[in-house]
């Protein structure tokens, strides 16, 4: 028994408690050299990869480049348009105006100073022309197309025009001023420019109220050699007119482009009573067409009035009549940097010191009239309501109405405080007014 245990433990490979040690053999495999056809194979695949890498790099880095850099850099944005308010009854000129050099070196004959014979006569109106002439650089013709079917429903395209003026240059576009109704439902709109080139024109903004509209142009879209032959007009300051001023007609008074006439102001002192403004209008004693529609110059070349087809219809003589441009300004201004004109919806006018006195009337803007389903009638305004307050400012006179509603935008949210008569008293209502837009 013993000898077996003593086998045994041999036979465990143990000895004295000790585990012996295992030795075994290993085999290395070496791989088969490469020979020089495959080596040269794997060195043109690589050149193929990199070459297919860098095409492909190229590819996407052209297609993105250009987009990454408006990420970085932004949209190219067209430059804020501002048009001074004229105050004070000071002249507002633009920088380069259009000013005929005619006029700038000799004055106008003075018929107290001399006999006025022919010639003085044919030398005064050659220099008027030479304004209108000055300006040509401003004047386009806004050329829309729009479709229609015959009486045997036959389609075919319909072509209009009418006049516009170049009013100012944002770095991007051309703004023209026109007449509302000459784009007034139509499918392509085009400007005709002083070169002859016709380009696409798109709708920037329009206002009801007055019928006037902002067309852009982009610059892009003009052959280069074109660009310094146009030149924004300048806007003067109606606040300066006196009766018996001498004014030119442009655009197309008589109906077709490029007609002019020439007058005098008649009146300064009529008005054109929209939705929540008053227009003062420039009457003229020059004869027009019903579908004339332009601007109205002085003698420096600038633009003191613009008068459309539905103030020529409404004219009582058949004269070419305007609305004051220091009038207008803020709101040609909005309509060229693309913002709307806000719409409340009444006809008002001012509660005077007698009204005050008499009837103990608070003072404001007494409503004369609600336009139906306009901002005002749906907040609850009514007829006979006088407006005291916008967004907590005082309103006291009419250009405090017209000057606070500028500041507002269409879908603006609005507090006004308004007094309602009650009782032999004046009761004050708040109103939350969601305003409107012109266009």
């Amino acid at each position: 028994m013993q000898d077996e245990k003593k086998t045994s433990d041999a036979g465990d490979g143990r000895e004295n408690g000790t585990e012996n040690e295992c030795f075994f053999i290993t085999e290395k495999i070496k791989k088969r050299p490469k020979s020089k056809k495959q080596i040269a194979l794997d060195v043109c695949g690589v050149v193929l990869s990199a070459v297919l890498f860098g095409m492909v790099a190229s590819l996407v880095f052209v297609w993105l480049s250009p987009k990454l850099e408006k990420m970085v850099q932004g949209e190219e944005s067209p430059e804020v348009v501002v048009f001074p308010e004229d105050e004070n009854g000071e002249s507002n000129i633009q920088n380069n105006p259009v000013v005929s050099p005619t006029l700038t070196q000799k004055p106008v004959v003075n018929v107290l100073e001399k006999e006025f014979g022919t010639q003085d006569y044919h030398n005064l109106y050659n220099q008027i022309y030479q304004v209108a002439d000055s300006v040509k650089k401003s004047l386009v013709t806004v050329v829309t197309v729009s479709s229609d079917v015959d009486w045997l429903n036959i389609p075919y395209e319909n072509e209009a025009e009418g006049s516009g003026v170049v009013i100012a240059d944002n770095g991007i576009e051309y703004l023209v001023l026109t007449d509302q109704s000459i784009i007034q439902g139509v499918e392509e709109i085009n400007v005709v420019f002083v070169t002859g080139e016709q380009v696409e024109a798109t709708l920037k903004r329009q206002d009801r109220n007055t019928g006037i509209a902002v067309l852009a142009v982009d610059k892009k879209s003009l052959k280069a050699a074109n660009l310094e032959k146009i030149q924004p007009i300048a806007l003067g300051n109606s606040n300066m007119l006196q009766l018996g001023n001498p004014v030119i007609a442009v655009g197309s008074p008589l109906g077709t482009s490029d007609s002019v006439l020439s007058g005098n102001i008649t009146s300064l002192k009529t008005f054109s009573d929209t939705d929540d403004y008053h227009f003062p209008l420039i009457q003229t004693d020059m004869l027009g067409s019903v579908n004339g529609n332009g601007v109205l110059l002085n003698l420096n070349g600038q633009v003191i009035g613009i008068y459309t087809r539905e103030l020529s219809k409404a004219s009582e003589h058949g004269t070419v009549t305007a609305y004051t441009i220091s009038e207008l300004k803020k709101i040609i201004e909005k309509l060229s940097n693309d913002q709307s004109v806000a719409y409340l919806g009444v006809k008002s006018r001012e509660v005077s010191s007698k009204d005050m006195e008499k009837y103990h009337m608070p003072s404001g803007m007494g409503i004369v009239n609600v336009t139906m389903d306009s901002p005002a009638m749906r907040a609850g305004l009514q007829s006979g309501d006088i407006i005291t307050k916008i967004q907590g400012k005082e309103i006291r006179t009419r250009r405090d109405l017209e000057n606070t509603i500028g500041e507002y935008e269409s879908g603006q949210n609005i507090k006004i405080t308004a007094m309602r008569p009650a009782n032999d008293k004046y009761v004050e209502i708040e109103f939350e007014v969601t305003m409107g837009v012109t266009d």
